[in-house]
């Protein structure tokens, strides 16, 4: 995030808390689509639930925007509502996971199936083994790889210490990097 992509936010939200509806259309359409992606590898590739989450996260924005103070980036005001909504969603739903295990292993068993038709796509296959790790890491690597935030904000947003932030992240990579097996596979 840049001083542009600030100083942008910044007069959008003077205008949506002036009344401006077209400043939130704006805002939703500036950010809709990294908030879907981050809740999307979140809920395990669920579209339909990550639709859902991503619409209460744009909710809870449209309650809470009055409360945002210009101290720090927009960005990762609403990225700590999207955090925190889906947290909120996983605990409030005590989430079967043997559910989830035969959904991953379906998805598996189709990808092989599909793999003599197409290349597997590495982006997908990614995602299934992001959905085995606990929800500490898989987030942290969300937040790192995909949206490319640093540790310090990744801490911040998650509401943890810069060395707990790093050590999901490296725990992360080590159990992504077994599950994949592959000497060649590093993140940088």
């Amino acid at each position: 995030m840049n001083d542009v992509t600030q100083l942008r936010d910044y007069l959008l939200i003077r205008r949506i808390r002036a009344g401006d509806d077209d400043a939130w259309e704006e805002l939703v359409n500036l950010y809709y689509g990294t908030i879907y992606s981050y809740c999307f590898r979140r809920c395990y590739g669920q579209r339909q639930l990550a639709e859902d989450l991503t619409q209460e996260i744009f909710l809870k924005l449209i309650k809470n925007l009055e409360h945002f103070q210009f101290t720090g980036k927009f960005f990762n005001y609403l990225f700590t509502i999207a955090v925190n909504t889906c947290n909120s969603y996983y605990q409030k739903k005590n989430f079967d996971y043997a559910e989830l295990h035969e959904n991953i292993a379906e998805q598996a068993e189709n990808e092989a199936a599909l793999k003599h038709l197409v290349a597997a796509d590495t982006a997908e296959e990614l995602q299934i083994y992001l959905d085995e790790l606990p929800d500490m890491q898989r987030e942290a690597l969300i937040l790192k790889y995909f949206h490319q935030l640093k540790v310090k904000e990744i801490a911040k947003i998650t509401e943890v210490s810069v060395p707990t932030a790093q050590s999901r992240i490296n725990q992360g990579l080590s159990k992504l990097k077994k599950m994949l097996d592959r000497e060649e596979f590093h993140f940088e």
